[in-house]
């Protein structure tokens, strides 16, 4: 079914609700090399690991690029790169103190008792902007279960955010000039959605919200509404 390691299995992960075998990842290597250009590659990279009893989960994901060479192209070959962000994996969130829109200062301490959505963003980012109205449907749901707070490392005074809010509305509690905090927790790509339990541990780390289909055509996502996002939030309010 896949191969063992000290008699643990590997077992792999595109970090949303399920686990794969490698021979089904294999499968999904040889699905996406048929679209693309002569030109590129594709190279199956595990950027962490996490051990659960027997089994090796294996986070991975297809970075795609530009071929060096026609050697060894489209050879089906794990390699490791370790996507740091994930080393607060089951960790405590690191401590912080930032400002909101009105100038005022909340801090993480706030957030414990209740379990929490930390989403990071920016305005530069298409996809943070994309799945802004997703979110916000999130804290419709569940907003006084969770705490749904927006990091940003941009500013209301430099970045003018109060104007660019009016035109993509988001209704999480924002705090603004997070730039060195995004440092701390190691954070490459964006967005990144961090999902803390009541007791401020890190339990989920997610990138976009999750999406079903995605034109590029017309840029329309679909989306299912009981996606792992939903399934992570029950979770964590249930262990309340």
């Amino acid at each position: 079914m896949s191969f063992h390691s000290n008699g643990q299995t590997n077992y792999y992960s595109f970090n949303n609700d399920s686990l794969l075998t490698e021979k089904a990842v294999r499968q999904e290597f040889d699905k996406s090399i048929t679209t693309l250009p002569s030109n590129y590659d594709v190279i199956p990279t595990i950027y962490h690991k996490i051990v659960k009893g027997d089994s090796i989960i294996n986070y991975i994901t297809f970075y795609v690029g530009k071929s060096n060479s026609s050697i060894n192209k489209h050879k089906f070959k794990f390699t490791f790169k370790q996507d740091s962000v994930f080393l607060f994996l089951n960790k405590k969130l690191p401590e912080f103190k930032l400002l909101d829109l009105k100038g005022k200062e909340f801090s993480s301490d706030k957030l414990i008792g209740k379990p929490t959505l930390l989403n990071y963003w920016a305005i530069y980012c298409g996809p943070c902007i994309a799945e802004m109205p997703e979110l916000s449907g999130l804290k419709e749901k569940f907003g006084s279960e969770m705490n749904f707070i927006a990091l940003t490392e941009n500013t209301r005074k430099e970045d003018n955010l109060i104007n660019f809010l009016e035109k993509h509305p988001f209704n999480y509690y924002i705090l603004q000039n997070a730039e060195e905090y995004k440092k701390t927790l190691k954070i490459g790509a964006i967005p990144r959605n961090i999902f803390i339990d009541k007791d401020g541990y890190i339990r989920y780390i997610k990138g976009n919200f999750p999406y079903t289909k995605f034109d590029p055509s017309n840029g329309i996502r679909e989306y299912d509404k009981n996606n792992y996002f939903v399934k992570i939030i029950e979770e964590l309010i249930k262990k309340q």
